[in-house]
């Protein structure tokens, strides 16, 4: 376990992110009113936009300038192999633009994901919606989490059958398959299955009860630093989707409501990703 901020160092990061990530936001705003922002392709299928970059570069900028002594763990920015950071004790993990494909192609559904993180310990998680300004935010010393400072709390739906579950496709194709074996077996037990396309956004959907569970077999942890604190704080569980022992290093996450999560492992029994 990591050792835990004092609060005194807890207040002082949110604050600077209650100014720092509406600024950021209007980055994101800018370029995606503006339709003129430049693509670079990167592995695979994935690419960055000028937003990403710039957004990224302006949260290290700033959160350097008050906490010089962090490391930085970031989408635009991270090495290869970062197994390095899992013991680290003091990380801001950052995806600027989450929804990337979205974002590209002008579909309002995207965030902006900061966390701090200390061993692989969530003790700050907020992320921003640059378009609906909704602000969800947690810290490791207080029982909830918030959206634009009220109280955060899972879906109460009881019964699988009116279950919503989102999913999303990883960079990597061959891991793809994964997920793909994961809703055969759903698609006949829930409501709906949406596949929306920020991990950042419809996690935070899930801490505010909007769905129901959300699994991913291909996740980095700049997806996942703050909205897995989002999710615990607002009563969620969250597993591999084998039912392993999770942090945010993981790649498979199945993150759910305490009624949904049990039912849903039993389901997928032999389901490994």
């Amino acid at each position: 376990m990591g050792a835990r901020p004092t609060t005194r160092s807890l207040d002082r990061a949110q604050r600077c992110l209650d100014t720092l990530l509406p600024e950021a936001a209007e980055i994101v705003q800018r370029h995606f009113r503006d339709r003129t922002f430049a693509q670079t392709r990167k592995a695979g299928v994935d690419f960055t936009t000028q937003a990403d970059e710039e957004t990224d570069v302006f949260l290290r900028q700033q959160l350097r300038r008050e906490f010089p002594a962090s490391a930085f763990l970031t989408e635009e920015t991270a090495p290869p192999d970062w197994s390095d950071f899992r013991t680290a004790k003091d990380v801001w993990v950052i995806d600027p633009l989450d929804g990337t494909i979205n974002f590209s192609r002008g579909t309002a559904h995207f965030a902006i994901s900061v966390a701090w993180v200390s061993r692989g310990q969530t003790s700050i998680g907020a992320s921003y919606d640059p378009i609906s300004h909704d602000y969800y935010f947690a810290r490791v010393d207080q029982p909830v989490a918030l959206k634009n400072g009220a109280r955060l709390r899972v879906s109460r739906t009881r019964t699988l059958r009116e279950g919503v579950i989102a999913c999303d496709w990883g960079w990597d194709l061959r891991r793809r398959k994964g997920v793909v074996r994961a809703l055969d077996i759903l698609c006949m037990h829930v409501r709906q299955i949406k596949s929306m396309g920020s991990a950042v956004a419809d996690l935070a959907q899930l801490a505010e009860g909007r769905i129901d569970a959300y699994l991913h077999s291909d996740l980095k942890p700049w997806d996942v630093a703050a909205a897995s604190l989002l999710i615990t704080k607002a009563g969620g569980t969250i597993t591999t989707i084998a039912g392993g022992r999770w942090n945010i290093f993981d790649s498979s996450i199945l993150a759910a409501t305490p009624s949904f999560h049990p039912r849903i492992l039993r389901l997928l029994t032999g389901i490994r990703s």
